[in-house]
């Protein structure tokens, strides 16, 4: 397991509880924050250093920054050597890292080095003066660490005195290790959080074991649906009188990682999931901050192994982009997590003489997660189905 799954739990469950609403549709990659966010700390010290740490769950992993570095290091070697010796059975995962600097400024070479040996960074000087054509560079280089699927994470140009701007992608992309079959999948009733109703196409597989548990106490189930190479998508579906804003907001991630960690062996009668996409934006540069994170993005920010000179650092604009796409035959889901600096409970043991189902026809919370490493590699919630859902 790595040091990094309670961190990417803690994150994803508390930017659901402080952004999500009991109408919104929400995905975030936790680990694309951690990720950006650790390339940030290379420059960082003090105050600074602290609220990334703790904003981001990292202090809860080691006092020292280098042992970070190694861990994401380790994390995404992990997964180069997976990629490299995968099967034809496909499973995806992918990251990607960019350091685009201002030549008018003179970074630190150990900031540049730590980059691109802990994180495999891609690093480029560039005339900011040209900010359309940093731009077109930034965008044509998520586009294609992302294969397309997100074409731009920079709206505007970078300010002309930008001193540099991160970049970090994920892109995943894996089929079901049990398909979802075509002539099975029907158009039904999706009921949404305000209590209106959308037809959309909803995937049933029919008496099939999975990894299920039921939780009456917390009013939820959970079931798990693995893809090929040890990673599954996760769905918790509220029972009862229970809804999910609410349900989110009576978890931590000591629980939430119970019950992903106790589900057993269960024969379902129906699993049911919709067929749909998702696609969503965050300014990371205004969330953060409401999460204790404030220093960072503030003029008194202290990254001074950033810049030769020590320039008075601060972030002034974060974004995360992320999208998902479920069908029968699997998943698709990618984010790209952009950070710019400027100067200045108890679980229930299913009885086999039971029935049980899982269909999700109403909100649910679902996360991807990888089940040697139990890091939490996208997280969202699905409240309501609109055109935009469809697939």
């Amino acid at each position: 397991m790595s040091q990094l799954s309670k961190p990417s739990i803690d994150l994803g469950l508390d930017f659901l509880k402080k952004v999500g609403s009991d109408s919104t549709n929400l995905l975030l990659s936790p680990l694309s924050v951690i990720i950006a966010y650790g390339m940030a700390l290379e420059g960082a010290a003090g105050e600074t250093e602290k609220q990334i740490r703790t904003g981001l769950n990292l202090d809860k992993v080691d006092s020292q920054q280098e042992d970070i570095s190694k861990i994401i290091k380790q994390l995404m070697e992990k997964y180069l050597k997976n990629k490299n010796s995968a099967s034809e059975k496909k499973c995806l995962l992918e990251f990607g890292n960019l350091l685009m600097a201002n030549k008018d400024f003179r970074l630190r070479k150990t900031f540049v080095q730590n980059l691109q040996t802990n994180y495999s960074a891609n690093a480029f000087n560039e005339d900011f003066t040209d900010g359309q054509n940093i731009l077109e560079k930034v965008n044509s280089w998520v586009s294609e660490a992302t294969r397309n699927k997100i074409s731009t994470i920079l709206d505007e140009p970078p300010e002309p005195d930008a001193v540099c701007l991160l970049v970090n992608t994920i892109y995943f992309e894996a089929n079901w290790l049990k398909p979802f079959y075509e002539d099975s999948t029907e158009e039904k009733i999706f009921t949404n959080s305000d209590g209106s109703t959308t037809k959309i196409k909803m995937m049933t597989l029919s008496d099939d074991t999975f990894n299920f548990a039921e939780c009456p106490e917390k009013k939820l189930k959970i079931v798990e649906i693995p893809y090929f190479g040890n990673i599954s998508m996760v769905l918790i579906l509220p029972t009862g009188d229970n809804n999910l804003k609410k349900m989110i907001d009576n978890l931590d991630s000591t629980e939430l990682s119970s019950l992903m960690d106790s589900m057993s062996r269960t024969r379902l009668d129906t699993l049911t999931i919709p067929k749909f996409k998702l696609e969503d934006n965050h300014q990371l540069h205004k969330i953060l901050p409401s999460m204790g994170m404030t220093r960072p993005f503030q003029m008194n920010a202290e990254f001074p192994r950033i810049t030769e000179g020590s320039l008075p650092l601060y972030i002034s604009k974060s974004i995360q982009k992320a999208l998902i796409e479920v069908t029968e035959a699997g998943t698709v889901a990618t984010a790209a997590t952009q950070v710019e600096f400027m100067l200045g409970c108890s679980l229930y043991s299913p009885q086999p003489q039971k029935v049980f189902n899982f269909i999700a026809d109403r909100p649910f919370l679902f996360s991807i997660r990888d089940n040697l490493t139990k890091v939490n590699l996208f997280m969202g919630q699905l409240n309501s189905i609109t055109s935009k859902q469809i697939i």
